[in-house]
């Protein structure tokens, strides 16, 4: 279910996001109503409305940055035809360090970053119940860590800012390695889980609990290859399922039905809900073909953007429930019946389903959530280390074969496969299981893979693209990052 409260103090959030970069005075008057950080941050509620513009600037990320760079980049979608340079480039491995979706990503990953800061810094001198403050600067920690998490994966070391910015001066911030990176998001996991309830309240739905910072932490460890960590971590989450309400849905279909958001298998997703407040996601349009536009509610057109690529389609095993709850190749018009289907019957092209809102409010404002973490990830987390500490154990074949039964009646367990066998077959199910989820590129690359599977679906990838350029934004602002400070080949 959706919390109402959640999403409208977002709202309200938004006239809060710039008191950290106030300077001199307004006008030259101190009106008493006037919010700014000297007569905010001082009861409870102005906490929680601090920490709900962190959480309200994960929209802007991934409403488009994150899911295009997590996409496009692999092999499961295009741009669509006529689609705009920028998002061609990612999809081409041509991108150049002038790319606004980069930037955009960037520029809104640290956003949410300052935002927590600001939040970690000021929240301490509130007065108000110690438990209270203590779960708000936990949620803070694990924002700014999937900020860093974001950051660190698409560009490498980036600079380190922790502390809220409150002026002009300090803002130059030389790069820190990957490894300095990864040990604060780790540390700020680690505050996180010390902190979180198991179970956030009703009017809480959707924020970050303890089993959602043990479960990034298992996905950091993933991506660090620390096997023994990633292993371990995922193994306390399912350890502690029954206390955090986790569980896989019983069909894929059912992980993308609107009123089942936020429920088992949802450990953490980006929160929008449509309406008259303009707080609704845009992916049912972004992502439908304009064939598929007789679909949807009062007739909003689609985008045509990040369409499937039909041999990932045709990789889907015939029992594979998945592809049809995740990618639409056939519908029927409900007002004509005209049926459509792909690739003969008047339909050309294949739309990401996983997102689609079958009761539109209006264009680019839907109801679907984005999901970063689903109890899916920590099955396959567990899997994927296993394999890697000692071959496909008995516990790793059950972690996979729990997703595979889940997906089909008809889908065979595996068995009997080397260790090498097993990894691949933990990739191949990661992209069939998380496919537009924004991981398949991060995947290809903590793997190894993406130069080999990129080429083999005829691309041309290079060994700089294994990480993306920093924006030339930040290199032309920043006195601590000059052109030589950009990552190989750009």
């Amino acid at each position: 279910m959706k919390s109402n409260n959640f999403l409208i103090v977002a709202a309200l959030s938004i006239l809060i996001t710039g008191f950290s970069s106030c300077q001199g005075d307004f006008l030259d008057e101190n009106p008493e109503s006037f919010l700014s950080p000297a007569n905010f941050y001082k009861t409870e509620a102005d906490a929680n409305a601090a920490l709900i513009s962190v959480y309200n600037g994960l929209r802007a990320i991934y409403s488009q940055d994150m899911t295009f760079v997590g996409d496009l980049a692999g092999e499961q979608t295009n741009p669509g035809t006529g689609s705009n340079t920028d998002r061609a480039d990612i999809d081409n491995f041509t991108v150049q360090s002038s790319n606004l979706v980069l930037s955009g990503n960037w520029n809104n990953n640290y956003i949410v970053i300052n935002r927590a800061n600001t939040v970690i810094d000021r929240v301490p001198g509130i007065d108000m119940p110690a438990d209270n403050k203590g779960v708000i600067i936990a949620e803070a920690h694990f924002l700014r860590a999937l900020g860093y998490f974001n950051l660190v994966r698409a560009f490498g070391g980036v600079p380190l800012r922790l502390k809220e910015t409150t002026e002009l001066a300090g803002l130059d911030i030389a790069r820190s390695s990957a490894e300095e990176v990864y040990a604060v998001i780790i540390d700020d996991l680690k505050q996180a889980e010390s902190k979180l309830p198991a179970v956030q309240p009703n009017t809480g739905t959707g924020r970050a609990t303890k089993g959602a910072a043990s479960s990034l932490l298992a996905y950091v460890y993933l991506t660090k290859k620390d096997w023994t960590n990633a292993a371990a971590k995922a193994q306390e989450v399912i350890d502690n399922k029954a206390a955090y309400g986790y569980g896989l849905f019983p069909t894929p279909a059912d992980i993308w039905k609107i009123a089942n958001e936020n429920k088992i298998e949802h450990i953490f997703s980006i929160q929008f809900q449509s309406g008259p407040e303009a707080l609704g996601s845009a992916y049912s349009q972004f992502y439908l073909s304009r064939t598929a536009n007789v679909i949807q509610n009062n007739g909003v057109s689609g985008f045509a953007i990040n369409l499937v690529e039909d041999k990932f389609w045709k990789s889907f095993a015939a029992a594979d429930t998945r592809r049809d709850a995740s990618v639409l190749s056939s519908f029927t018009d409900p007002k004509t019946s005209k049926y459509y289907e792909y690739p003969t019957k008047g339909l050309a092209e294949l739309s990401i389903f996983k997102y689609f809102d079958p009761q539109a409010y209006a264009r680019s404002n839907n109801n679907n959530n984005y999901p970063i973490l689903r109890y899916a990830d920590i099955l396959l987390i567990k899997a994927e280390a296993l394999n890697e500490l000692s071959g496909p154990t008995t516990e790793a074949y059950a972690a996979i074969n729990a997703i595979r039964k889940r997906a089909g009646t008809g889908m065979t367990e595996l068995q009997g496969l080397t260790q090498a066998q097993f990894r691949a077959a933990v990739l191949q199910e990661r992209s069939w299981e998380f496919c537009f989820e924004s991981k398949r590129y991060f995947d290809l690359i903590r793997t190894e893979q993406l130069i080999p599977i990129m080429t083999a679906a005829g691309k041309n990838p290079q060994p700089k693209n294994l990480l993306f350029p920093i924006p030339q934004r930040e290199i032309d602002i920043n006195n601590k990052i000059d052109p030589s400070d950009q990552n190989p080949g750009y």
